[in-house]
């Protein structure tokens, strides 16, 4: 089945609140009106003290979007567990599990930006110990309660460490990479072996296909609409010196540099479909139609032109 993916995150330039609703309001529509015509999932994050609107409940988020809908996905990529308490963060994720049966899948990363935990309270020099004390505590709890999903609703531990893939193997849960790491998951599939334990791990391809943005014209689409983009790209990419994911490029400054660094794609339905077809391994479709605080018509074109066009083509 052809995985195809609208990510959220609300953020915008100036963060103003009301305009922060309209994304929202338009990422629901979107996402309830795109199920309908064959997307499968939605993916939201967690970042604080951002002042652009950025998405800071992720497990909230995520429940908006499976109130309103009945057969969509909704990943969590990733919530920031050291910065929960476990109690709340497994109540609150098995609620939406069992609103949801079962359709809410969860990733946890330590996250990256100092202020972050500095803003929260809590220790960033302890954030190993702290992800270690909230898997234990989550899974006991969860099975102490019961869920909608057995033994527990889907947990991933995410990230991009050779640590990561241990605290997976240890807990016997999946492994979320944040990029094509083969030596990690070799690490982490020589662990489960070890315990007796079964791998499961997602990971990108070898090609990073970065996010895409369907138009009819992408060469009138990066002038037009070009500076959107840039400004998610030059913020994202300032929030660490590393490539943190498949979409962190840190010190980006020009729309040139993020047009050659392919994380960021306009392209026509018919290069889609090409790219698809002679692919070995494509991976999933990734949207992300609302990026910068994108005009909400301009969305919609690009959704409608995945939905109208795109799925047909390959579904069909």
């Amino acid at each position: 089945m052809l995985i195809s993916v609208l990510r959220f995150n609300f953020g915008s330039p100036q963060g103003n609140p009301r305009t922060q609703g309209e994304l929202i309001r338009a990422a629901l529509e979107l996402a309830q009106w795109g199920e309908s015509r064959g997307i499968t999932s939605i993916s939201v994050d967690e970042h604080h003290v951002t002042g652009h609107g950025w998405s800071c409940n992720p497990i909230m988020a995520a429940s908006m979007f499976l109130a309103r809908t009945s057969r969509l996905i909704a990943s969590v990529d990733c919530a920031l567990g050291p910065l929960w308490n476990p109690v709340r963060l497994a109540e609150d994720i098995a609620l939406v599990d069992n609103m949801s049966r079962g359709r809410l899948h969860t990733t946890i990363g330590l996250g990256y930006r100092t202020v972050e935990y500095d803003e929260l309270g809590v220790d960033f020099s302890k954030r190993g110990k702290l992800m270690d004390a909230l898997v234990e505590r989550m899974l006991a709890y969860w099975a102490t309660i019961g869920t909608w999903s057995r033994p527990h609703p889907p947990l991933y531990i995410g990230g991009g460490s050779r640590a990561t893939a241990r605290r997976a193997a240890r807990f016997r849960l999946p492994l979320s990479l944040a990029d094509y790491l083969p030596d990690v998951d070799a690490l982490y599939r020589e662990l489960c072996a070890e315990a007796g334990s079964t791998p499961f791990v997602l990971m990108p391809g070898p090609t990073n296909r970065g996010m895409i943005y369907l138009h009819e014209d992408p060469d009138r689409a990066w002038a037009e609409l070009g500076d959107y983009i840039l400004w998610e790209a030059v913020t994202y990419g300032g929030w660490s010196s590393d490539e943190r994911s498949l979409m962190h490029l840190p010190g980006v400054q020009t729309l040139d540099e993020v047009k050659a660094s392919g994380r960021y794609r306009f392209l026509t339905p018919e290069q889609l479909i090409t790219e698809i077809r002679e692919a070995d391994n494509f991976g999933p479709i990734v949207l992300h139609p609302l990026v910068g605080g994108m005009p909400i018509d301009e969305a919609w074109k690009s959704v409608q032109l995945l939905t109208d066009t795109v799925l047909p083509a390959l579904n069909g």
